[in-house]
């Protein structure tokens, strides 16, 4: 009985130990980025609420700032990737039969990010070094 139950708490720390935990970005880490690339991020005053970039995905609603005085960057917080995901599948599916306009989509862990370009002569490459510094999140500890 001993030996039973020194072998049951030995899976369960040896179960416990293999469990990964998900690491996460927080907004304010997204805002740090953005200020190290200086991109300020202004809070718009007024928003089309019909834009594609602005609906809930997966039940979240996207926090949204202007660069460049109108480009529309979308920022979606979920708690975990498999969140970021499902709003990724969930903007293609609500958005299969429309003709979005140019815009970048970009994950990383439970972030999702959406820039809409569209209409304006040059697409700032800043944003994707952004993303890139945020997947470099993951890996430093």
């Amino acid at each position: 009985m001993k030996s039973l139950l020194i072998t049951l708490v030995t899976i369960c720390f040896f179960m416990t130990g293999c469990m990964k935990t998900e690491k996460t970005i927080t907004a304010g880490q997204i805002q740090d980025l953005f200020e190290k690339h200086e991109i300020p991020l202004k809070e718009p005053s007024a928003l089309n609420t019909e834009s594609v970039f602005l609906m809930t995905l997966n039940g979240v609603k996207p926090q949204a700032f202007f660069i460049h005085d109108e480009q529309l960057i979308s920022i979606y917080i979920y708690s975990s990737s498999r969140g970021a995901k499902k709003g990724i599948k969930d903007f293609e599916d609500k958005t299969a039969a429309a003709d979005v306009v140019a815009h970048g989509r970009y994950q990383a862990a439970n972030i999702l990010i959406f820039y809409n370009y569209e209409g304006h002569s040059l697409k700032d490459e800043r944003v994707e070094m952004v993303v890139r510094d945020l997947k470099t999140l993951l890996t430093s500890d």
